[in-house]
């Protein structure tokens, strides 16, 4: 049975209760009750500490436990598991939220930008690893045709007596080392139970058995090794190729994301996306208007000047809403009469309604609130159906004239 020793033990309630042993840092079993232990160093909660620089952490007392533990253990392998590059929050201050003080932590930092550290805390209060460094550069380490990502590998390890175990195959980058039957890993292993389980199986076992095998044989070519080879280059390319491919899909997945974000958002986060829509759709750029806390947004086209609300709101359109929309119309019709300017102004509510409801779940915009935009010659948008069309003028369907025409001909609420 193998002990994994984390801060978290909720992120391994889908492990195997047959296979692991979960225990919380402060509280593990003896870790000769176990063929392997593993230290999970990798929890982002684990790197914070109360104090003004992040030299420690606040669990040290839990790990100076488990390194005492190691020193007094018999025959229990150990894999220590080290963080990808997470934030490390320090500098507590005490700040007064729901009626009591409560220490925050005001300030973090970068892993990769404190690596020194990160390496001072685990020699000073889990194990000593000498002079070994990290070096901050994401790799992936092919371990049985599994791609496992590492932000970290290592340097300088075999001057304090530790040997290399898994490196990337392109670069070279040391991603796992092992001083006799202690394994420290810089893998993003812990997130998939499968995963852990491979190189487990790989590194610890099979490997184990077979370490007295000298490097030379792998280099001699017996039976189909050669053929074995190729196919298996090709294979590592081919998946390569699909990863690429799959890293497109997945950008273009998370910017969807991002403009479907307008259908539950409100605030800044819900005007910066609508803001971005608009430009696109309209061919305006945005970025020199500046807020002076009264109309969202203001574009000017040859032929008409939007002037527009951006709202995000648990309730249904309300008419506060439309008036409130055109008091920033009035207020910039005011500011032209008193330049002597003349403009076809038309005031655009673009509103994410019921934000917290599915949108089969939401009601209609209320006749009275069509009216009201009516009579002021003002235009409702909600967020999905900017986002209709929006699809339509990514798909081609739609102009940037005919969009601004839409905007400009319609008044009450936008239908398409």
């Amino acid at each position: 049975m193998i002990q994994i020793i984390t801060y978290n033990v909720r992120k391994y309630e889908e492990y195997s209760d047959t296979t692991y042993k979960v225990s919380r840092l402060g509280d593990i079993q003896a870790l000769d009750d176990f063929d392997i232990c593993i230290v999970d160093l990798s929890d982002e909660d684990l790197w914070k500490y109360d104090q003004s620089e992040p030299i420690n952490i606040n669990s040290y007392k839990d790990l100076l436990t488990i390194k005492e533990a190691i020193i007094n253990k018999n025959k229990s392998k150990i894999l220590i598991v080290l963080p990808q590059n997470k934030k490390f929050y320090y500098y507590g201050v005490q700040k007064y939220i729901n009626s009591h003080y409560q220490t925050i932590l005001d300030k973090f930092i970068q892993l990769k930008d404190n690596k020194e550290n990160l390496v001072k805390i685990i020699n000073n209060n889990l194990w000593d690893i000498g002079k070994v460094k990290l070096s901050f550069e994401k790799t992936k380490t092919v371990v049985e045709n599994n791609k496992i990502d590492a932000d970290f590998n290592f340097t300088n390890y075999e001057e304090s007596g530790f040997e290399k175990v898994t490196y990337s195959k392109s670069s070279d980058k040391v991603t796992t080392i092992r001083k006799d039957t202690i394994f420290l890993t810089t893998l993003n292993l812990l997130e998939d139970g499968e995963l852990l389980k491979v190189f487990i199986d790989t590194y610890f076992k099979e490997k184990m058995q077979k370490e007295n095998t000298p490097d030379w044989v792998k280099d001699i070519k017996f039976f189909n090794d050669e053929q074995l080879i190729k196919d298996r280059e090709k294979n590592l390319i081919k998946i390569e190729e699909l990863e690429i491919k799959n890293n497109g899909i997945d950008q273009q997945l998370n910017k969807n994301l991002k403009y479907k974000s307008i259908l539950y958002t409100n605030g800044d986060e819900l005007v910066k996306v609508v803001l971005q829509i608009l430009d696109e759709m309209l061919e305006y750029d945005s970025s020199g208007f500046i807020d002076e806390n009264k109309e969202d947004f203001l574009i000017k086209k040859e032929d008409v000047t939007f002037v527009g609300e951006i709202k995000g709101v648990s309730s249904s359109v309300e008419n506060k809403n439309v008036s409130q929309l055109d008091v920033h119309v009035q207020s910039y019709l005011d500011k032209l009469q008193e330049e002597g300017k003349e403009e076809n102004v038309k005031g655009l509510l673009i509103i994410n309604h019921q934000r917290n409801k599915p949108l089969n779940e939401r009601q209609t915009v209320h006749e009275h609130q069509q009216k009201l935009a009516i009579r002021n010659n003002a235009l409702i948008i909600e967020t999905i159906t900017l986002l209709r069309v929006y699809e339509e003028y990514k798909f081609g369907k739609l102009t940037p004239e005919e969009c601004k025409k839409m905007f400009m001909d319609n008044i009450g609420l936008l239908k398409i």
